[in-house]
């Protein structure tokens, strides 16, 4: 006995044994390292009174799990670094992989469970700066379709500036004969500003779009929010033959998320179902938002091709994708999945051949 304690011991994982009331037992050096300042064992206080300050089982709790179904289970979840100094020394939130395994009495119940503890706190940060690294990618592509669009845009205003300045080059001299009124000058000079403000807005669209930036959830106007989206693909060179029809008709509340990340997901979805009609004859995307018990959504609908059957499951990996060679990362729709979990949302996506796609990103009612 003693020479398997000091095995258990000597293992870079933590090992708890629970019983069916959710008291710890024992547990191995580590899962003492770890957490044996807050858990009592063999007390009469439950695990999750003494570990997560919780007044009822934790929803994602291996034990509750293992018990109920008497099979093995496997969770993973962050712990706060304020709560578990031990654990995380880097100051960021730990990640931990927990399997539990059930013992079984004579009468073939789950007497009792063990847990395995896995620190991969490191894994997880390598994920995140993975899934970061993709978004960005994501984004620095999108960027690329739309130059040329941007620049077209570009391009009509300083036009404008530059038949202005030309004009009013040759009217100077009328100025000072009597020719030429200071107010004529001032609505040719309001013209200049106009068109000015109009680059200024289309270059910060584009920079808001691309910037990485921090964030933050706040309260946000979801039918504002989807035009400036649905503006910035129009910019976009060659998909000016597609009709986008905007359905905001029924009243929707204001949601609470992060409007740029909320903003390059709508962007993803719209993309793809412009991409998906362009070259059709009647091409179209209707976009509405809706509220849906506790959610809202925005709803994205196009008369494109579809998607077949054997792909709809593999839409949202990453790197999937149907288009060309040089034509798209695969990345767009897995960056926006990834998105709306961290937005507490989700994607749906129904799709016939030959019937065209629906796409609904649900976000969650205040």
């Amino acid at each position: 006995m003693q020479q398997l304690t000091e095995v258990l011991d000597s293992i870079a994982a933590g090992l708890i044994i629970i019983d069916r009331d959710h008291r710890v037992e024992w547990m191995n050096k580590k899962a003492v390292e770890w957490l044996g300042p807050f858990v009592e064992i063999g007390k009469r206080r439950r695990c999750y009174r003494t570990i997560v300050y919780s007044k009822g089982f934790c929803e994602i709790c291996p034990t509750g799990k293992t018990i109920d179904h008497g099979t093995a289970t496997h969770y993973e979840f962050n712990l706060p670094s304020n709560i578990f100094p031990k654990i995380s020394e880097s100051g960021s939130p730990a990640a931990f992989e927990i399997i539990g395994i059930p013992i079984f009495d004579k009468d073939c119940r789950v007497s009792r469970v063990v847990e395995l503890i896995l620190d991969v706190t490191e894994k997880g940060i390598e994920k995140i700066r993975s899934e970061e690294l993709m978004v960005h990618i994501e984004k620095m592509a999108a960027i690329g379709q739309l130059a040329a669009g941007v620049a077209h845009e570009l391009n009509t205003p300083l036009a404008t500036i530059s038949i202005i300045s030309e004009e009013l080059k040759s009217l100077m001299d009328g100025l000072s004969e009597g020719k030429f009124t200071r107010d004529e000058l001032r609505e040719y000079l309001s013209d200049i500003s106009g068109e000015i403000k109009r680059c200024q807005t289309i270059i910060g669209d584009l920079l808001s779009f691309s910037k990485k930036g921090v964030s933050e959830q706040i309260e946000t106007d979801l039918n504002n929010l989807v035009s400036k989206a649905i503006n910035l693909i129009q910019r976009g060179e060659g998909y000016k033959g597609v009709t986008i029809l905007k359905d905001f008709n029924a009243p929707v509340p204001n949601v609470k998320t992060d409007p740029e990340r909320f903003k390059q997901v709508v962007f993803n979805v719209l993309k793809n179902a412009v991409e998906a009609v362009m070259g059709k004859g009647g091409g179209r995307v209707i976009v509405s938002t809706v509220k849906d018990g506790c959610f809202v959504k925005v709803v994205l609908s196009d008369n494109g091709p579809g998607i077949p059957a054997e792909n709809l499951k593999k839409v949202l990996e990453p790197f999937f994708t149907t288009k060309p060679v040089g034509k798209g990362t695969g990345l767009g729709l897995s960056v926006s999945y990834g998105i709306m979990r961290d937005l507490m949302g989700d994607i749906k996506i129904e799709s016939l051949a030959g019937e065209g796609t629906t796409v609904s990103l649900l976000l969650p009612a205040e």
